[in-house]
């Protein structure tokens, strides 16, 4: 039996080869499926991810192409799952968080915020991609700016941000007002970029 290059059928392509090859594939279904999520992140980065979880899987048997592929968009269902979840935490309470955002802000400085008694597709629309824009935005920042920033949302009074942070009074105060200052040029370079 010759030696060499030649791939025989019996031989199990790498793991690796196999993502590669199926890397398209992957993408159209990652297009349909993460709709929701193609907002936040690119259907390149769901890809990533997804190859990250199909290497770090203990899992793997080659069977064909066929249970490859549908071994594969089980990982991308699981992935899209939970970066679903991730976006969906962050959005929680961003309503206020954009109010908050955009308090102080001229109106030359950032999109306002829709009306709330007003109704209709475009306010709806304009409210969602605002929305999307200050989850993104705090998505972002330090974990520490973002806590603050929730705290605020939440009407923690600022004598007890300091003792959960460790810090005095004044040290939360400046670190609050900080971390709201970079949430807002993070929301308006969101929102250059449309």
């Amino acid at each position: 039996m010759p030696t060499g290059s030649l791939c025989w059928p019996s031989e199990v392509p790498p793991l690796d080869e196999l993502l590669v090859r199926h890397r398209d594939g992957l993408l159209r279904y990652l297009e349909g499926r993460g709709r929701g999520l193609l907002a936040y992140e690119s259907a390149e980065d769901l890809a990533q991810g997804v190859h990250e979880r199909a290497l770090a899987s203990e899992d793997f048997e080659h069977r064909g192409e066929a249970e490859f592929v549908t071994w594969l968009r089980v990982i991308a269902d699981r992935h899209v799952a939970d970066r679903h979840d991730y976006w969906s935490a962050h959005k929680r309470g961003c309503g206020k968080i954009l109010r908050l955002t955009l308090s102080g802000v001229r109106a030359t400085d950032a999109t306002p915020i829709p009306a709330e008694q007003q109704t209709g597709p475009a306010t709806f629309a304009e409210r969602r991609e605002a929305l999307s824009r200050i989850a993104r935005a705090m998505a972002v920042l330090p974990e520490r700016d973002q806590q603050l920033i929730r705290w605020r949302c939440e009407d923690v009074a600022l004598d007890e941000q300091a003792r959960r942070l460790g810090l005095g009074y004044d040290a939360a105060q400046r670190a609050g007002v900080r971390a709201l200052e970079r949430l807002r040029r993070a929301f308006a370079l969101l929102s250059q970029g449309g």
